[in-house]
């Protein structure tokens, strides 16, 4: 639906003589914490977590604005996140991500941010709209097949043994996590293990652990 959204603004800004793009999120991956150094956390807190995917420039509405979409008057509520999937060369286009035919326009030499409306026919700007739009600028991780999160969280101690919960988004924050449980001997070795993840126990109890992240996850 996305896809189809942006083709149809790609030929409508087209055959009213403006040329518009579509944007390309920027890669990311961010990994907590840092290596060798010691950390605490409570039961039931993530020890270390992964993140890589895509991230697009992003807007989030700060208080409820009334945009106009064709003949009819639209509330959209303070919290909502734009993502600027195009832009032309006067604007960034930013859009909901399920798809809606309205978004907010943004001038790329500044003056006034209006909203704009997809009929199915054509483009319209409201650009008479007296009303503010109150946003701030932010970037949004968009899943998708490259996307990957991986979370290895502190479960408590039971004797000499220490339990962990691995936990796995990939594609889709909203499917279902892979998780696995796992369980470790202190009396073995002071040194953890999992998928690359080496993990120095300096100390554990049933509320909390202290800990140094040796190397990180190698997927």
């Amino acid at each position: 639906m996305k896809l189809l959204v942006a083709f149809s603004l790609v030929l409508i800004f087209s055959g009213c003589g403006v040329t518009s793009k579509v944007t390309s999120p920027d890669n990311f991956s961010t990994i907590t914490p840092q290596l060798n150094s010691p950390q605490e956390i409570e039961i039931g807190v993530s020890l270390v977590s992964k993140e890589s995917g895509f991230k697009y420039k992003a807007l989030r509405l700060l208080k409820d604005t009334k945009i106009k979409t064709g003949y009819i008057l639209k509330e959209i509520k303070e919290g909502e996140i734009f993502i600027n999937t195009l832009y032309t060369s006067d604007y960034d286009l930013y859009s909901k991500i399920d798809g809606s035919l309205y978004g907010i326009a943004i001038p790329k030499t500044g003056g006034k941010v209006i909203t704009y409306y997809n009929s199915g026919v054509s483009i319209t700007f409201d650009k008479y709209s007296t009303t503010p739009i109150e946003y701030k600028t932010e970037l949004t991780p968009i899943p998708k097949k490259e996307y990957l999160k991986q979370e290895f969280i502190y479960n408590g101690k039971v004797g000499n043994a220490i339990k962990f919960t691995y936990r796995e988004f990939v594609d889709d924050l909203a499917r279902p996590a892979f998780t696995q449980d796992l369980q470790y001997d202190l009396t073995e070795s002071k040194v953890i293990g999992f998928r690359g993840l080496r993990i120095e126990i300096l100390s554990a109890t049933n509320t909390k652990i202290q800990y140094k992240v040796l190397t990180h996850f190698d997927k």
